[in-house]
Order: C-alpha cells, then sequence, then structure tokens
C-alpha cells in the first residue's frame, strides 16, 4: 500500500482551512507507518476577486509573505521529525496572462518542492466572474442557469488549461465540482474526454483523490475515467486530501484495491 500523501492542509497562523497544525499532522503520519508527507496548503490569488475566505488574496505581494512564512514552519516542524517531509501548495490556476505573469514571478520566489494544480471555481470565459462552489453552496448564492452552465464548462477548461500550463507536479481532484452536484449529466462527457485526452497528450501526472468516497460516495475522478486514463498509462498518485489528522490514509486501502481492478501500475511518486 502507498504509505505517502502529498495533498493534506494544516491551520497555519489560523488562515487555512486545515485543522490541525504541521506537527500534529506529522507525528499523525509516522503513528500510521507513512515513510513521507507533503503538506500543501492552498495558493489562491486572484487581484481583483472577492475574498470570501482568509486563506483568499488579492494581492500577490502581499501573498508572498504569508506563503514563504507558511514554507518555513513547516521546514521548522519537520526538523523535528523523522518523517520526510516536503513542503508544497495546492494552487488555484487561472489561465489569464495576468494571472500566469504573476504567479510565474511568485513560483520562482517560493523555492517549494511541489505544486499541485486545481480548480475550486466555476468561472466565465476570460475569469473576471469567478464564484468559489463550496462559497456559492455555503452561502446559498443562486446563479441564472445560462451562467451555471457557462461556468461549469469553464470549470473543466479551466482544469484542462491547468494540465496544458507546465506549471504543476500533479492535478488534484479532476471531478471536484461533483461533490455539490454540479456536472454530472451526459452532456458534460465532452469535456471530460477533453480532460483525459489532454493528461493523455501531456502524460501529466494526477491524484486519486480518496476524500471524495466522503464528501460524493466515490473518489475522485469519476472511475470510468480512471478507466480511460489507466488504458493511456497516465501517471496516477492517490492522496487523501486529510484537512486533519484522522483523514490521513483514509480510504486508501479501497484506493489501491480499484486500482488493482483497473490494473493501474503507472504510479507516480516526488523524486527529490
Amino acid at each position: 500500500m502507498q504509505t505517502f500523501s502529498y495533498h493534506t492542509h494544516t491551520n497555519n497562523f489560523g488562515i487555512y482551512d486545515g485543522h490541525n497544525s504541521p506537527d500534529e499532522m506529522m507525528d499523525k503520519a509516522e503513528s500510521i507507518g507513512f515513510t513521507e508527507l507533503g503538506i500543501s496548503n492552498h495558493l489562491i490569488c486572484k487581484p481583483g476577486s472577492y475574498c470570501w475566505s482568509s486563506q483568499n488574496f488579492d494581492d500577490f505581494a502581499k501573498a508572498e509573505t504569508v506563503y514563504l512564512k507558511t514554507a518555513d514552519k513547516i521546514r521548522e516542524a519537520a526538523a523535528r521529525h523523522k518523517i520526510k517531509v516536503y513542503v508544497g501548495f495546492e494552487v488555484d490556476y487561472y489561465k489569464s496572462a495576468d494571472w500566469r505573469r504573476d504567479f510565474e514571478k511568485l513560483k520562482n520566489r517560493l523555492n517549494v518542492d511541489y505544486l499541485i494544480g486545481s480548480t475550486h471555481n466555476l468561472m466565465n470565459h476570460d475569469a473576471s466572474w469567478v464564484q468559489n462552489i463550496y462559497h456559492m453552496k455555503w452561502s446559498n448564492i443562486q446563479v441564472d442557469d445560462e451562467t451555471l452552465k457557462d461556468g461549469i464548462k469553464n470549470y473543466w477548461l479551466n482544469v484542462i488549461e491547468s494540465i496544458k500550463s507546465g506549471y504543476f507536479d500533479f492535478i488534484a481532484h479532476l471531478d471536484v465540482i461533483k461533490i455539490f452536484g454540479l456536472g454530472l449529466e451526459p452532456e458534460w462527457d465532452e469535456y471530460k474526454w477533453m480532460v483525459i485526452e489532454a493528461l493523455d497528450k501531456t502524460k501529466h501526472p494526477f491524484e486519486l483523490n480518496t476524500s471524495g468516497w466522503t464528501k460524493a460516495g466515490e473518489q475522485h475522478p469519476h472511475t470510468w475515467m480512471l478507466k480511460e486514463l489507466a488504458k493511456r498509462d497516465v501517471p496516477i498518485v492517490i492522496n487523501d486530501d486529510a484537512h486533519s489528522v484522522d483523514l490521513l490514509g483514509r480510504y486508501f486501502a479501497e484506493a489501491e484495491n480499484l486500482l488493482t481492478e483497473l490494473n493501474y501500475t503507472n504510479r507516480w511518486k516526488l523524486q527529490k
């Protein structure tokens, strides 16, 4: 069984959405026999956007200071543990030229071990309108059908662009919008096939995210997508997306069984 997870979250400085400290996550990882642990708090920065959460930023310069301190705190905790610890970030990707320019500057300054590509938003074609799916549901934000469909379409197109960007070590929870019942109709299969094709063409690593079993009754991504990606020999890694110590390694046995059933043998691992 895989003995590491690279997609985990902590509560550094009280701004991130994890529930435990880096030390607590490392203690738990060691106790369950993990050999490595990657901590990947959210990197969400989009100038001009509505900051609905304390972990959102609209200024890259301000965000950089926080992210550098976050990485330092994780490394300080790692020095107190035997487990191999990697420092990363889960990055909300936006395809606009302005965002990419600012992110590339930040990326060069962070000096972290890895970056995860992620999409948590519905948006319009140029991302001038962006709506986080969690905030949308928790705050009961209503949009008309046309805006919703356009947002779901651009969600999938954003995932594809994140794959093509070359910024990331792997791509997170491809179909995370399904936990809110979005993008499940057959009309969206065309875009899911486009995701598969993009991963196949680039051979870009992606994750089997076990948190889907808790939130949607199925891992991320859909099993049929995993079958197709297995045929295409696209590299995969299991992650738990743990936001607390009790979620570390959760459903890893089920994930291993599923990958065995699919004869999915191309397993990806950080090489540092």
